[in-house]
């Protein structure tokens, strides 16, 4: 469709979209050719945007998942190189789709269960993710500044030292040129980036974004604020891979397209550029300037924050030493692109200013910045504007697609997401340009303090470039050397670690100290292999080394680093975010080999784990609740086990107690999906809440708070949290290697789509290969589900499916099944506008990707009558299985799994109800096993409105008819269920109760 023709209405274009029409919108994305074109690219993006974006606040229309996908086209799969693996985002939310007001609204059934009607009929409402020894050593000797090198090694060091000077004589200017063209997702995209989701974004705006789970979050789950660990970031190299590469970000990452983002300069007052204008990402990136790639090292202004704060707390986060990074960055000089735009000669007397603005949006607004703007004209500080990190487009949380890189510089002046740039008279003063990223006198002690305005506003304060930094790497925290006898003492073991400085310059020493400081040891210095500029530029980081005795480590109080620049000047000793890195090592005894242990610890621990042999000089604050959580009664495990009945029933949610009672009748999902928690001591739904709850949700919750969870009752509550962490952690050790991980969403292309019915489609997604380069597994036990990950602007929306294929080990061939129904939407009743994720698979294109994650679900088939529910085996003979429409999914793998082994005896009978003759799912495959595996096999259907003939029965199922064509209940016998709560809770559970059969013992839901 062009921009700007007249379009069809809205619930006719929705029910003509089809594969044909999805193509035919590809198609209008190429030029003859093969190559984008950008300019049309954008005109479409805009004019469809404008349009659902218009008629979402109409009362005659409505928008749907449809409307919106189809006018929001998947760039990636235009040109791979601007893209890396980063999700396509839907920009909308499923909010704004379910909380529209159309005409009509108010005729639906009641608000809870309408709410409910506009997502997609689960397959599952059960998803649950479930000090000295005395060893000799000789006096030290005072020899000055350095300690005497024995005379066995003296040439040994004397060769290694003239190498090492050698080495640093023969550096030559890096010219910068670019190491070919950006890279697609090949190569070494599994050592560079992560491919998977982290279920702790899941529901924050971030959902789409690929993070390592090596990222140790500082902040909490959102914004990202996060670090590797520093041993792991030592020895990943002297290029940090993008996915280790740390992450500071003060709010949501903007969702920003290559193809579509610009960037705009101009000044303030109008005069200082003649020609402002707003650039592409393909005009900056096309050739008209010259692009460079150099590696550059930024660190956090708050490095080594945690431990300033063991002296005295400040307002900064607790990084460790990790908080910094080296990558390759590729761009251009942003005085070629402020040259081009027409920039005046700064007068001889003027001082004038760049600013820099992101996308971002933190709460105190957008986020802003400024530097002298000499600094950013002399071509020799390679101020750029980035494109590129390590070979591939930038990572959307190092701000994709272009950033800032103003190398030698504090973290904080690099603006990622940029959209604006502007040269000024003064500095810039936007809120955290002014409050952040300063150091301000001890005496203000908060931003609130009298003075703290005039010290915060003054440039005076403001963190430009990095301080000189060095760290010791390994031995790493909590490293043990075993020492297995006395002359394993003489054994060396040789200190690394790194070392950065800011402005360019180099670091001249870097010298270690096991005396208190008294004498000092030279480092060997190791440097990337161009790591030169302008002849004498140095932006990253190096490496160093020094070989000790065990046994000077064994007597040692503390292995001390320290830096020397080129200015002669050394870190100081004393606490600041850049003093002397101390490491204590101390001896112990092996309690089982009775051996001795060197054991080291280094200032603090990670994140907020105890440990490091620093203590804190400042009493903890206690975390206060607002009055009206305080004035609650507390309760204990004891009486909240009481309410576990549906007409009764109590949740445990973040240490808070809820009586859902009131929710059970209309919940999407259920009673039973609730009901399952009810009066239980679990972290389970507090962990599954967040995932798949919205505002709307949220809200209901909070009506049912009644009180909080005893001291004795959370202490019970953080060890039944160990133990899910243990299951989890053995859990990934045997899906090892699988597609599925409990803990991580993994991506799955679209390679294939079928209509089976008018509302039912057969998708087929291609797994990733493994790290090995073999063909994916998906490894999902018989009986369980997936949960897939659709990203919109707010989260992901998730929902729990069952692949009718693969189902057994033999027929894994790195691809799945989805047999998905499509809630269309509709002109009058509850479903209008339709399922949020069955009309998004619908409009999916091949070649785009969902997440997976699991398995989940409280049922496995273990074979041969064999069952695993909730922990406990059990066996049973005969099993009834009872679906409705597209609950079939799960007992077709049980059907299959069966009869597929002929040694497996276990007797089946299935009764499938549905509506109609066409919405009966693989009845011929079903019809197949009835007559080849009779009487193994007994099926029956229902249909509500059957054709002339039917041969089956016809109307609702009811008990009558579940005791007619079901194995009645006995020892050895069981009934599954699957289908919508409609058929579950409101004739299944009653009647098949009635009948004999026991929950949870002979009567189980999928």
């Amino acid at each position: 469709m062009s921009p700007g023709s007249p379009r069809r209405p809205t619930i006719l274009a929705l029910r003509e979209v089809r594969g044909t029409t999805l193509q035919a919108d590809k198609q209008d994305l190429v030029v003859s050719a093969g190559l984008p074109n950008e300019d049309r690219i954008a005109d479409r993006l805009q004019d469809g945007n404008t349009d659902w974006r218009g008629r979402l606040l109409s009362l005659e229309t409505l928008v749907t998942v449809r409307d919106v996908k189809k006018s929001s086209p998947n760039l990636s799969l235009t040109i791979g190189q601007h893209h890396d693996s980063a999700r396509y985002v839907l920009p909308i939310s499923e909010a704004e789709i379910k909380g529209q007001e159309w005409r009509g609204l108010n005729t639906c059934t009641g608000s809870p269960s309408s709410s409910a009607s506009l997502t997609d009929s689960p397959v599952s409402s059960n998803t649950t993710l479930a000090s000295s020894i005395g060893f000799p050593v000789d006096d030290a000797k005072d020899h000055g500044q350095f300690e005497a090198v024995e005379p066995d090694d003296e040439q040994r060091f004397l060769y290694r030292i003239l190498e090492e000077f050698r080495t640093v004589a023969r550096f030559r200017n890096d010219p910068g040129t670019p190491k070919g063209e950006l890279k697609l997702l090949d190569g070494d995209v599994d050592e560079q980036l992560e491919s998977r989701l982290s279920v702790d974004d899941q529901d924050t705006p971030d959902s789409w974004i690929p993070r390592s789970s090596e990222l140790r979050r500082l902040t909490g789950k959102h914004p990202l604020n996060a670090e590797p660990d520093l041993l792991r970031l030592f020895e990943a190299g002297m290029i940090t891979p993008t996915k280790l590469h740390f992450v500071r970000n003060h709010a949501a990452v903007p969702q920003l397209q290559w193809e579509t983002h610009t960037v705009a300069v101009y000044s303030d007052p109008s005069d200082l550029i003649s020609k402002p204008r707003s650039w592409t990402m393909e005009e900056l990136t096309s050739g008209q300037f010259e692009v460079i790639e150099i590696p550059v090292t930024l660190g956090c202004d708050g490095n080594r924050r945690r431990e300033v704060n063991m002296v005295k707390c400040t307002v900064g986060f607790n990084w460790t030493a990790s908080g910094v990074s080296t990558a390759l960055w590729r761009g251009v000089l942003v005085r070629d692109v402020l040259l081009a735009c027409g920039l005046r000669e700064t007068p001889a007397e003027g001082r004038w200013f760049v600013n820099f603005e992101g996308a971002d949006e933190p709460s105190s607004g957008r986020y802003a910045t400024s530097i002298p703007l000499i600094h950013a004209m002399d071509p020799t500080n390679d101020v750029m504007l980035a494109f590129g990190m390590n070979g591939r487009v930038l990572h959307p949380d190092h701000g994709y697609p272009l950033r800032v890189i103003i190398p030698g510089y504090v973290g904080g002046r690099q603006i990622k997401w940029l959209t604006k740039i502007w040269v000024t008279e003064e500095s810039n003063k936007s809120h955290y340009h002014i409050w952040d990223n300063k150091v301000v006198p001890s005496f203000i002690d908060s931003k609130s303090h009298p003075l703290a305005k005039a010290f915060f506003s003054d440039e005076s304060t403001a963190c430009w470039e990095q301080i000189l930094q060095s760290i010791i790497c390994k031995p790493a925290h909590e490293e043990c050397i075993e020492i297995p006898c006395e002359s394993a003492l003489e054994g060396t073991y040789t200190i690394q670690g790194f070392a950065f400085n800011g402005g360019g310059n180099r670091i001249e020493r870097v010298e270690l100290s096991l005396d208190g400081g008294k004498t000092w040891r030279w480092c060997f210095r190791h440097f990337l292999g161009s790591p030169l500029r302008h002849g004498s530029k140095y932006w990253a980081w190096l490496f160093w080394s020094c070989d000790v005795k065990l046994k000077e480590l064994a007597n040692a109080f503390e292995i001390i680093v320290r830096a020397q620049d080129n200015k002669k000047m050394y870190q100081p000793e004393h606490i600041t975010c850049n003093a002397w890195y101390r490491v204590r090592p101390t001896v112990i005894r092996n309690a089982e080999t009775s051996r001795h242990v060197i054991r080291f610890q280094h200032p603090v621990a990670p994140l907020e784990e105890e440990g490091g042999w620093m203590v804190s000089s400042e009493a903890p604050k206690m975390e206060t609740h607002t009055q009206s959580v305080s004035a609650l009664s507390a309760f204990s495990l004891e009486e909240i086990a009481k309410h576990d009945k549906i007409d009764d029933a109590w949740i445990i949610l973040d240490n808070k107690v809820y009586d859902v009672t009131p929710t059970l009748s209309w919940h999407p999902g259920g009673p039973r999906s609730i009901l399952m928690y009810a009066g239980k001591a679990t972290v389970a739904p507090s962990i599954e809440y967040k995932n798949i709850h919205d505002n709307f949700a949220h809200g209901k919750r909070d009506e049912c708070l009644i009180g909080v969870l005893s001291a004795e009752g959370i202490k019970t509550m953080e060890e039944d949290a160990d133990r899910a962490e243990k299951e989890l952690r053995s859990l990934k050790e045997v899906r090892r290697g699988l597609a599925l991980q409990p803990d991580g969403f993994t991506s799955a292309k679209l390679v294939r789509r079928t209509d089976v019915s008018a509302d039912s489609r057969l998708y087929t997604f291609e797994l990733p290969r493994k790290f090995d380069g073999s063909p994916g597994t998906l490894g999902l036990p018989i009986g369980q589900h997936i949960q897939i990950s659709l990203h919109f602007k707010d989260k992901a929306v998730l929902r729990s499916y069952t692949p009718i294929r693969p189902v057994l080990p033999a027929e894994e061939d790195a691809t799945f099944d989805l047999l998905v129904k499509t809630y269309l939407p509709a002109e009058n009743g509850p479903l209008f506008p339709g399922g949020t994720v069955s009309n998004y698979l619908d409009c999916m294109e091949e070649g785009e990707e969902i997440d997976i994650r699991g398995p989940s679900g409280a049922i496995r088939y273990v074979g041969r009558g064999d069952f695993e529910t909730n922990g406990k085996q059990l066996h049973f003979d005969k099993i009834n299985l009872v679906s409705g429409g597209s609950g079939l999914t799960p007992h077709w793998q049980l059907i299959h799994a069966i009869l597929s082994d002929p040694d497996d005896k276990t007797l089946i009978s299935l009764l499938d109800s549905n509506k109609t003759f066409d919405d009966i799912w693989m009845r011929d495959a079903l019809q197949k096993y009835h007559e080849e595996h009779a009487p193994r096999f007994k099926l029956w259907h229902v249909l509500t409105d059957p054709p002339e003939g039917w041969q089956y029965s016809r109307g609702r199922v009811d008990k009558a008819m579940l005791a007619q064509h079901l194995f009645p209940p006995d020892e050895g016998v069981a009934v599954f269920v699957c289908g919508p709560p409609g058929l579950v809770d409101e004739v299944a559970l009653p009647a098949l109760t009635a009948m004999g059969f026991e929950v949870d013992v002979s009567l189980f839901i999928f």
